[in-house]
């Protein structure tokens, strides 16, 4: 297919394979539209599992998916460990019968357990496949599958060294979403009801939420005093929106409980200041916004590599880290109310964490997927 011809063709077919969680689903999602850009017509289908966001994000994107039944491994002897090779051996079958029927010219796994079975897959079948690794600490179906695929791309160089064998390494960083966008802040502050005049905190965990962050939050907005001269804008996660939704009722409207965000765009538009988990999507967005953060690493991540990924923007000056066995909601409002109150040390942490952001990083992939397909 000549490079001339592919914004013209309704031929291109991809599939993105990656979920369970937002920070393995944005970023196909964010690859699938730079794709789009490019060959408006390409046909692109995203391979899920049942437990996943995905399930009712993709739908709600326009685009087909299709569900595995694999799950994940767990760190002790379960029913679900023991059938788990069955789960795995049937997920591979769905796969290459589906892959027979819709041809595709490409897969892209974009991490979580869903994409094992397709990587597999087309590994099998010959066809072309990819990774997008988002952390600096690669998930075990990356690492199993790297040297398998046709080509890598990671967000952090020191991610590098987990896929020996592999030649075709790409340091791209993490694609987001709405990057282009022209965000009107009037419109968004009206959106949530928050008000122009006042410093805008957000706080989130990812798309589950967070436990400890929730709980300091919930108690530090006890205390009336910590809410002069600012707002809140809260995502708690679906899991936990009912213990705190009572918030939405502050008689100063000045706290906005959300269960989940589908335009954060918007969110990070009125943001002055957010404090949130470590996770590589998360980072990769605020970095692109150039938002001041605090960051509370989730301690129970894969080689702690949401600390590792925090420190990385705190040394360049773009945030501040919290460990999790540190955070108080004493000590959590202390470090909100410094930063609000010293504007110029929150605009040169918004300078240094723009300066770590990668707007450009979806196009960079999509573009290299786009000349893998035509190369062969």
């Amino acid at each position: 297919m000549p490079a001339g011809n592919i914004s013209k063709s309704d031929k291109l077919r991809v599939v993105i394979a990656g979920g369970g969680t937002g920070g393995h689903l944005y970023p196909g999602l964010a690859i699938a539209e730079a794709i789009r850009r490019r060959a408006e017509k390409a046909q692109i289908v995203f391979m899920g599992t049942p437990r996943g966001i995905e399930t009712r994000v993709v739908p709600n994107e326009g685009y087909e998916l299709v569900l595995l039944p694999v799950r994940g491994l767990l760190r002790k002897l379960t029913f679900e460990n023991v059938v788990f090779p069955l789960r795995l051996l049937w997920s591979v079958i769905r796969s290459v019968l589906f892959f027979r029927r819709f041809r595709p010219q490409l897969i892209i796994g974009t991490g979580g357990y869903v994409s094992g079975p397709a990587l597999i897959a087309a590994k099998l079948m010959g066809i072309p496949a990819v990774i997008q690794e988002q952390n600096s600490y690669p998930g075990l179906v990356n690492r199993w599958l790297g040297r398998h695929v046709t080509a890598v791309f990671i967000a952090f160089e020191n991610a590098r060294r987990y896929f020996p064998g592999q030649e075709q390494i790409f340091v791209e960083g993490n694609p987001v979403r709405g990057v282009d966008l022209q965000v009107a802040k009037e419109e968004a502050y009206r959106h949530f009801q928050l008000q122009p005049d006042r410093k805008t905190v957000l706080i989130f965990g990812g798309s589950q939420g967070a436990r400890k962050l929730n709980e300091m939050v919930g108690q530090m907005l006890t205390n009336p005093d910590f809410l002069q001269n600012k707002q809140i804008l809260w995502i708690t996660g679906p899991n936990w929106y009912e213990r705190w939704r009572h918030f939405n009722e502050n008689e100063g409207g000045r706290i906005r409980v959300l269960d989940y965000c589908h335009n954060m765009h918007q969110a990070y538009a009125i943001t002055d200041l957010a404090v949130c988990r470590a996770g590589a999507l998360t980072i990769a967005e605020l970095t692109i916004w150039g938002l001041p953060a605090i960051y509370v690493p989730f301690p129970f991540a894969t080689a702690d590599h949401q600390t590792q990924n925090a420190r990385a923007v705190a040394e360049a000056g773009g945030g501040l880290v919290i460990p999790e066995r540190e955070l108080t909601a004493e000590g959590l409002a202390q470090a909100i109310d410094s930063l609000l109150q010293d504007e110029p040390r929150l605009r040169s942490m918004a300078g240094a964490a723009r300066k770590l952001g990668r707007p450009e990083a979806a196009d960079r992939i999509a573009q290299k997927c786009l000349e893998l397909i035509e190369s062969r």
